[in-house]
């Protein structure tokens, strides 16, 4: 176990939110300032605190907002302009830096919280990689290994819990060779970390469970796909429905991995409808072009505040809906365009509604705990009782 530099709350968002994007965005532009769509509003939600650089990975845990800040270092932890350590930030909701966690060895990727209320973050995601578990409350982290040389040759990238089990995403297939031979990636993408909740992290293991050549379905079409060649398996995000998806960054594709608890792991033998790849694309004068995408985050209420970072600019965005987000409305950080887009989620349509970013990353989002107010589907299935009381109502008036 060793023990992080370790800081208490100070202001660092609230003053910053209030700015408007035509100004806060100016400090460092990349391509301009951020223009948000017509019915969403976009501001700083916070900056990158002195001594932090390159914010990413954003996981939100009840009142808490991680951050995860790669300071530059390359992606196996070799070198880095400022030293070979990452930062995790701890905010409030409102923007608030809570506790920063830094000297994290090696650059940070995924960022996921524990049934156990630990919070679990990857390192090193093209090589020599390891998990640090954060105890938030004490301030302290504890380092495990990941197996070197991977069975995949490559990193850990992105992490999820789906009930107590821990999964990480296998990153750079075979150190960025042409994988396989005939670049197709015939090794694990997709790792169960631990044998369970109870017994991770004391007894450490990596147990192969989605290949890169695994039969699917085109969730688009129903198509099935003999292989959707996950060639580039990056980050690693939860569908509100509780099943994994899985960005294949440099193929323009994410693959949603249907009740990850229940497949066993057979290389080339995962049933096909456990898997649904979804194209991704934009589309601009009835021509379809593939964009890469690197996170995907779902407004699970219609009410709230969508987080995203931007790598370039050191900033973490929060973007609103003047009317609403559209219940379980996905968003992707399109690397393709800068843009930060909406994600049709049966057809792999990507529309920009955040343009002029440096390089948009990841994706949280905060439900907004003062609304009481059902949402609209609870409006629907009110409806039918609602009617039927107004007409005995009518009819005891007309009976009186």
């Amino acid at each position: 176990m060793f023990i992080p530099q370790f800081s208490h709350r100070f202001r660092c968002g609230t003053a910053l939110a209030a700015l408007v994007i035509g100004t806060a965005a100016t400090a460092a532009p990349a391509l301009g300032a951020p223009v948000a769509a017509a019915g969403y509003h976009l501001s700083v939600f916070a900056a990158a605190p002195a001594g932090a650089t390159a914010p990413d990975d954003i996981t939100v845990s009840g009142n808490n907002v991680f951050v995860g800040y790669g300071n530059e270092v390359a992606g196996d932890g070799s070198y880095g302009p400022n030293g070979l350590t990452s930062t995790v930030v701890e905010y409030s909701t409102n923007g608030t830096v809570e506790h920063t966690f830094a000297g994290i060895p090696g650059h940070v990727e995924g960022l996921a919280v524990g049934p156990d209320g630990l919070l679990y973050t990857d390192e090193n995601e093209d090589g020599n990689s390891h998990l640090t578990v954060i105890n938030t409350g004490a301030g302290t982290m504890t380092q495990y290994g990941y197996p070197n040389p991977s069975p995949h040759g490559g990193g850990f990238d992105g992490l999820q819990f789906i009930h107590g089990f821990l999964y990480a995403s296998g990153s750079n297939p075979d150190n960025g060779g042409d994988v396989g031979g005939n670049n197709i990636n015939s090794h694990p993408v997709l790792y169960r970390i631990g044998l369970d909740s109870n017994s991770y992290p004391n007894t450490v293991t990596v147990q192969g469970v989605v290949w890169g050549n695994d039969p699917a379905i085109n969730k688009a079409t129903g198509a099935a796909l003999s292989n959707p060649n996950i060639f580039d398996p990056d980050s690693l995000d939860v569908t509100p429905g509780g099943n994994l998806l899985l960005a294949n960054e440099s193929g323009a594709t994410v693959t949603e991995i249907m009740n990850p608890n229940s497949i066993t792991g057979v290389n080339g033998r995962t049933a096909s409808a456990m898997l649904k790849t979804l194209n991704l694309y934009t589309l601009a004068g009835g021509v379809q072009t593939p964009a890469n995408t690197d996170e995907t985050g779902f407004a699970t209420s219609t009410r709230g505040t969508l987080l995203f970072a931007d790598v370039k600019n050191n900033i973490i965005y929060q973007l609103t809906a003047t009317n609403g987000f559209a219940l379980n409305q996905a968003f992707s950080s399109d690397k393709t365009n800068h843009w930060l887009d909406t994600l049709n989620f049966n057809t792999g349509l990507l529309t920009p509604v955040v343009t002029g970013l440096g390089q948009p990353a990841g994706i949280g989002f905060i439900p907004d705990p003062t609304s009481t107010l059902p949402e609209p589907a609870g409006f629907a299935l009110l409806a039918p009782a609602i009617a039927a009381l107004l007409l005995v109502r009518r009819r005891n008036r007309l009976s009186a």
